[in-house]
């Protein structure tokens, strides 16, 4: 396995936004009960929300607003890692 490091900076910032994810949408909802790491949400609707979150990416690049495009990647990261846990969830 090659060695690297991965940014702690980068990381808090990504484990801050899946707090946020967390207690916002720590409740019932149209989609099911839960973020994206909730196993009653759909993958089809985590699909939507990685690509939603994909796009405002891309706004932030096509519109060069580079602390929107650092916000944007992280709630990228942040969401993909909460689909990631759902995957942990139905272990359980």
């Amino acid at each position: 396995m090659t060695s690297f490091k991965l940014n702690a900076n980068i990381l808090r910032l990504i484990a801050e936004e899946r707090a946020k994810q967390q207690l916002k949408w720590n409740k019932p909802h149209l989609w099911g009960w839960g973020d994206c790491s909730s196993t009653s949400v759909p993958s089809e609707i985590k699909s939507m929300v990685l690509t939603e979150e994909c796009g405002e990416v891309a706004r932030a690049v096509l519109e060069l607003k580079r602390d929107d495009l650092k916000s944007e990647l992280t709630h990228v990261a942040a969401v993909a890692i909460a689909w990631l846990e759902s995957f942990e969830e139905k272990k359980r």
